[in-house]
């Protein structure tokens, strides 16, 4: 792999890792006032508009073809209305931490995705990278178990579980395309446009209150630092490193999300860190080295050739 390729690569992985880690706390903030319909749609139609600007100053627009167009807006349906709005909406009863416990099954489903549909082959690094973050994530989350039986958040798990799976499948099938992509500037600005523009006008059709007037200043600057911290800076590394990677060592990366929110939480809000998260941490980060780990091939040695006359 060339060095500035390399490069990329680890600054999308920091990226999906850490900046994704922080929306938990933006999505939490913004939900207090705005519908979670409204959360989802300006952030992804924003950071949509803002790479349409991008593509057209820089001069690198280019029309995509229908097949691809037809692959981004599957892709975003998948992923981005289901998976991102969803999650959200379960946000509304479910407690973050669990919201987030949850969440860690994604890298598992992805697996066994690829598993049965025979996209690719985990290995065994793959395997326990996937179940050494699992045993970290409930280690963390281990008092909060009980709180999946809790007939007041059924709704919410539900929608949860049902976005975690139609983000995993939408992962399988984006890396499944992420080959014929010209430029993935124009790939992530039709996914945004579609996500975020479908479901603004689905609020408006539904009547979901705009009340703009009544949206806290906090709230709406959680909804920006969501556009440009989750919609563009993660989700385009996630599609960069997608097409650099399999998909579940991508999504593996994942784990360290919930890592990145609750050292936050310690650093900003003055939450505990125990010697269990502690210990979780380096369960998770060994998962991660784990799965990614890749053994130096020897340089062949250059060996005499002996040409005969």
């Amino acid at each position: 792999m060339k060095p500035i390729t390399s490069l990329k690569l680890s600054l999308a992985l920091f990226s999906v890792s850490f900046f994704w880690g922080t929306t938990y706390l933006a999505i939490r903030i913004a939900i207090k006032s705005v519908p979670a319909i409204y959360i989802v749609g300006l952030r992804h139609f924003m950071a949509g508009m803002v790479l349409l600007a991008y593509l057209f100053i820089s001069k690198k627009m280019v029309m995509p073809t229908w097949s691809r167009t037809k692959h981004n807006i599957i892709s975003a349906f998948l992923m981005l209305v289901l998976g991102n709005g969803l999650t959200t909406y379960g946000e509304h009863t479910v407690p973050s931490g669990l919201t987030a416990l949850l969440t860690t099954l994604s890298p598992l489903l992805v697996m066994l995705l690829n598993l049965s549909t025979g996209k690719e082959k985990p290995s065994y690094q793959i395997v326990w990278g996937v179940v050494l973050g699992l045993i970290g994530m409930i280690l963390i989350f281990f008092n909060s178990l009980s709180q999946l039986v809790n007939p007041e958040y059924r709704i919410g798990i539900a929608c949860i579980l049902v976005a975690i799976l139609c983000w995993s499948i939408g992962t399988v099938y984006s890396k499944s395309g992420s080959k014929n992509s010209v430029n993935i500037f124009v790939d992530l600005c039709t996914q945004m446009l579609f996500a975020g523009g479908g479901l603004l006008l689905l609020g408006f059709a539904i009547k979901v209150p705009f009340d703009v007037y009544n949206w806290e200043t906090t709230h709406i600057l959680a909804i920006f630092y969501l556009t440009f911290f989750g919609s563009i800076a993660g989700y385009i590394s996630y599609l960069y490193a997608l097409s650099k990677l399999p998909s579940t060592s991508v999504s593996v990366f994942t784990y360290f999300n919930v890592v990145v929110a609750l050292y936050l939480g310690w650093l900003i809000l003055d939450e505990q860190v125990t010697l269990r998260l502690i210990f979780a941490t380096a369960f998770i980060l060994l998962g991660v080295l784990i799965a990614n780990y890749k053994k130096k091939t020897p340089t062949p040695a250059v060996q005499d050739v002996i040409i005969e006359k």
